[in-house]
């Protein structure tokens, strides 16, 4: 999966790396050279950068479907980095899961729903309004997701019910 990704990125950097050079300088030959080494080279410089460091050993624990409340596609800040996952709300936890491929980090982040102290709207860059704070014992995970309403209301009907 990974070596068929770096080689697909490098054949698409490759072949438009050529054709520029056709149209450029109307050199067949020079665009078919420049093409086939582009595709070799940023496919190894891809694969290096992009998958060498991730931990692919890293298993996600497994979800019943029946004992999910509310799911969604989100963004967690870690590190300050955004990465893209599934967020789950499950009766006594919320689980966060990075997609399965992931070019920055793969983690998950499980809170249960007893340590939370309170749910807050966050706004991205002051601007765009889908940010929902989990706050826990004076530590807070921020997620940006969809719908932030009805994931701040399933939160505390859960919370509600303990």
């Amino acid at each position: 999966m990974r070596i068929r990704n770096s080689l697909l990125a490098g054949i698409f950097f490759g072949f438009t790396a050529g054709i520029y050079v056709f149209i450029t300088s109307k050199k067949s030959d020079l665009a078919l050279v420049l093409g086939v080494f582009c595709t070799i080279v940023f496919s190894i410089c891809f694969y290096i950068k992009m998958f060498s460091k991730i931990d692919y050993s890293l298993q996600f624990q497994k979800i019943d479907k029946n004992q999910i409340v509310y799911s969604g596609l989100a963004n967690h800040y870690r590190n300050k980095i955004s990465v893209g996952g599934t967020l789950y709300l499950l009766k006594d936890r919320l689980i966060f899961q990075t997609n399965a491929i992931n070019y920055t980090e793969r983690h998950e982040c499980t809170i249960l729903l007893d340590q939370i102290t309170e749910v807050n709207f966050v706004d991205a860059l002051g601007l765009i309004k889908n940010g929902l704070s989990i706050i826990k014992h004076k530590e807070k995970e921020d997620f940006h997701v969809s719908k932030r309403e009805i994931w701040k209301e399933q939160i505390e009907r859960l919370l509600n019910v303990d």
